[in-house]
């Protein structure tokens, strides 16, 4: 796996509507993942870019089928 990629993505159901959606889980000791006063802040990587368009493309392909 790239190196420069501080994500993990997770398929999840929610529990009270049944709906499918996609989960984020960020590395905090990643480079590019900051806490703030007012919250948190991601610069994505390049790799983590190309990684979540090409989980988007698969997923959007998958519901054209």
């Amino acid at each position: 796996m790239n190196q420069n990629v501080y994500i993990k993505l997770e398929i999840v159901r929610n529990p009270k509507t049944g709906k499918v959606g996609i989960s984020t889980r960020f590395d905090p000791d990643a480079p590019n993942f900051s806490k703030e006063k007012d919250g948190f802040v991601w610069e994505p990587t390049h790799e983590e870019r190309d990684f979540l368009n090409e989980v988007l493309y698969l997923i959007s392909r998958k519901n054209s089928v």
